[in-house]
């Protein structure tokens, strides 16, 4: 029986050892669980909250960058970050999580989601070199965005800080009572015990080692993090800061120890340097991260002054229940102070430390406010320098910024101080004259151009005089708007250009000029949107043989399609983009797709004739751009023959020769269009090696029944057979003229009495019929 009770006991007890032991697995199995899972999800989640932060920052730095290279670095480094922040994101995903950390994590991918559309679109703006809507959209979305993210990421550290120290503390409490089931085993098993003891110790050893390594690990980690942070307790007594926290608020950790926490993170509201008393001081938080003013400053105990950002959490133990806070925060005053600058620099002139052209349009906006509201009036003075070019291209952009930062000076100088002096852009600049009658605008804006007048620029031994354009424009009643008043001060400064420069135009009722130079602006403006949206509409006009079977030719013709379905001809438009340098590019919009419209017509014989512009003869890459074009399209080239004007020609004959000769080389054919209406021309038809003349309607519009005109059309004609070159009569308005050309021998004819012009391709937009019978003059 003893045997039999000492094998029993034997058995229990290697039972209760077994039992022991397993316990002991069980809680070193889950303490390695524990501290790795946790580890390793505090690692990815401070990885994705550095790359969301250093993405936030490389944005910044872009938005002010001008450097090219150090763009594409910026851009390099901001996708860098986005894919270490994903890549941390993924592996964060893959671990498994509670209910309140999948929560945070779904709610960080959505704001995540937001915030990288917005940066995105504020990395676009910044590539397409618009710094203004890149610095709003990155104040405005970009920047608060990011900090919703980084306060999420923040939130799920702390949690995974919480849930550490809770496991830490469930581990030690489930230690202990281990540790009392061997000690009791033990004492039951008095020959076992010095070797179940000793297993024990050695488990013991391995728990503590563990322990001790997750405890180091935890201080290590809040020691080497860029943030501050502080614990309390209950009573809002401060038990513990780390490195930064010391550094920033100038206490150390055994001094701070004990010490109220409002004595030791002392902090003031930045605008006003009012003190500001953190909820920690009052109560603990209700279970909810807080956060602080934004315009918090924190104040060393040595006295410096550091801008912050924090937020607060409650430390729970195991059961939930509250015992202490946590504050953690950061220096934000290199941030702070750079969203100061991008501020100052979304309405302000780098150069000239003007407002920018934004703010002068708020501004502006605000006095046509009172000016409706208030039946105030005000002024509104644009002007332009003159001869601003002459001192850039001679001695370089550098002279260029100085005399307009000198300049600037002179110009405040003579301003109040409640006026507006902006910089709208290169040599152009704003003034808005608050509660000023216009006769008292005029004077203001005379003592501007003297003074300009008399200023002389000198750089580097040479000395340069400027001048400068002013539009005045009064600024009162309830009749027009922000856009309307600037688009009358920028005609008004034209038309002083236009005047002889260095002269004041004033924007009175009834200006009949001033009107016909804003429809002409606001005509280009119609012309530009025409060319983005393709609503220019190409037409034909036949070109026949006189006599004889010769293939009829077309010239294309081009009609400009409004919105609502307006054909507008020709002569309305021409002019406007000629005055201000548009006809290059609607040539190259007709040209591409003349070319496009060819390449699919196999019914015509003859050649499509092509208008070209004197602009364009003068424009450096048009002849690259025809000649890149013919060979895309895969058109012969003696299906296109480009006219160009006599006075165009003429005035540009070294562009035209070269035009007319490499194009001429590739097979295209050559028209001198309005031809003979100067008789100089006859002396360039040897330089100008062209195919056709075409007779200036003038004169083949009266041939019929005026001698003197039908001399000059037999006398074109005759120098153009001497030549070798085909001529094409104009403006034939009834068939009658085909007999008196058949008489004279003139080759082809055109004009309305043969053929009205008709469209080569579908109209842009649906056109009623009532505006399409307008179409076909022009």
């Amino acid at each position: 029986m003893i045997g039999l009770g000492f094998t029993i006991v034997l058995v229990l007890m290697a039972a209760l050892i077994a039992l022991g032991l397993n316990r002991m697995a069980q809680v070193h199995d889950r303490l390695e669980l524990i501290v790795h899972e946790h580890n390793v999800k505090t690692e990815l989640l401070g990885n994705m909250r550095n790359a969301a932060r250093e993405r936030s920052v490389t944005l910044l730095q872009l938005s002010i960058t001008t450097d090219p290279f150090d763009q594409d670095e910026g851009i390099m480094t901001f996708r860098g970050h986005a894919s270490e922040f994903m890549y941390n994101r993924q592996r964060l995903d893959a671990m498994p999580m509670t209910a309140a950390e999948q929560r945070l994590l779904d709610e960080s991918r959505g704001l995540t989601e937001r915030a990288v559309q917005v940066q995105e679109r504020v990395l676009d703006h910044i590539v397409d070199d618009e710094t203004d809507e890149a610095t709003s959209w990155l104040l405005a979305e970009a920047i608060p965005k990011q900090g919703r993210v980084l306060e999420h990421l923040d939130a799920m550290i702390n949690l995974q800080q919480e849930a550490g120290l809770t496991a830490v503390r469930d581990t030690a409490r489930q230690y202990r009572t281990a540790v009392v089931l061997m000690l009791v085993l033990g004492g039951a098993a008095l020959l076992m015990g010095m070797l179940i003891a000793l297993g024990v110790l050695r488990h013991t050893r391995r728990i503590e080692s563990a322990l001790f390594e997750e405890k180091e690990r935890a201080q290590v980690t809040l020691h080497a993090i860029g943030d501050g942070v502080i614990t309390t307790d209950l009573q809002g007594r401060i038990d513990y800061l780390n490195p930064v926290a010391e550094h920033l608020t100038g206490w150390d950790q055994e001094a701070a120890r004990g010490q109220p926490l409002s004595r030791v993170f002392h902090i003031i509201r930045e605008s006003t340097g009012e003190r500001l008393h953190h909820p920690l001081t009052e109560r603990m938080p209700d279970g909810t991260a807080c956060t602080l003013d934004q315009e918090a400053i924190l104040i060393s105990a040595e006295g410096r002054e550091h801008a912050v950002e924090e937020v607060s959490a409650p430390i729970r133990d195991r059961d939930g229940t509250i015992i202490g806070a946590a504050l953690v925060f950061r220096d934000v005053s290199k941030a702070r102070e750079m969203a100061r600058e991008l501020s100052w620099a979304a309405t302000h002139d780098c150069l000239t430390s003007l407002a920018n052209r934004a703010e002068f349009e708020r501004r502006l906006s605000q006095l046509v406010a009172t000016a409706q509201q208030e039946n105030r009036e005000h002024a509104l003075l644009y002007m332009d320098l003159d001869q601003f070019k002459l001192v850039n291209d001679t001695c370089g952009h550098g002279a260029g910024d100085d005399l307009l930062c000198q300049l600037t000076s002179q110009l405040h100088s003579q301003l109040r101080e409640s006026d507006t002096l902006a910089r709208l852009g290169g040599d152009e600049f704003g003034v808005l004259l608050s509660n000023c009658p216009l006769v008292q605008a005029e004077r203001i804006a005379e003592t501007l151009r003297t003074t300009v007048d008399n200023y002389r620029f000198e750089w580097q031994g040479r000395i340069f005089r400027v001048g400068i354009s002013i539009g005045v424009v009064p600024v009162f009643g309830h009749l027009k708007d922000t856009v309307q008043y600037m688009s009358e001060a920028d005609a008004a400064c034209y038309l002083a250009k236009e005047q002889g420069r260095n002269r004041i135009h004033v924007s009175r009722a009834g200006d009949a000029e001033l009107s016909h130079c804003q429809g002409e602006m606001n005509c280009v403006q119609r012309i530009t949107h025409a060319l983005q949206h393709n609503r220019f509409w190409l037409h034909g006009q036949r070109i026949v043989p006189v006599s004889g079977d010769e293939p009829t030719h077309t010239e294309v013709l081009l009609r400009m399609v409004e919105e609502d379905g307006t054909v507008v001809l020709p002569a309305t438009f021409i002019p406007a983009a000629e005055r201000y340098g548009q006809m290059p590019a609607i040539d190259r919009w007709v040209i591409k797709r003349v070319l496009q419209h060819v390449a699919t017509d196999t019914d015509t014989e003859g050649h499509f004739a092509v208008n070209l512009s004197g602009q364009s003869l003068c424009d450096r890459g048009m002849l690259d751009y025809i000649v890149h074009q013919l060979q895309n399209s895969g058109v012969k080239p003696s299906r296109i023959c480009f006219e160009i004007t006599e006075t165009s020609a003429i005035a540009n004959l070294s562009q035209a020769s070269r035009f007319i000769r490499e194009l001429r080389g590739m097979g295209c054919h050559f028209s001198l269009d309005d031809f003979g209406t100067g008789m100089a021309s006859f002396g360039y038809l040897k330089t100008l090696k062209v195919d056709y003349l075409k007779i200036d309607g003038s004169f083949v519009r009266d041939m019929a029944e005026d001698r003197v005109s039908r001399a000059m059309v037999e006398s074109i004609h005759h120098i153009g057979r001497v030549i070798g070159v085909k001529t094409v009569a104009e403006c034939v308005s009834h068939e009658r003229l085909m007999d008196a050309l058949r008489l004279v021998g003139v080759d082809y004819a055109q004009g309305f009495g043969l053929h009205v012009p008709e469209p080569l391709e579908p109209c842009p937009v649906p056109v009623a019929e009532s505006r399409r019978s307008g179409s076909v003059a022009g």
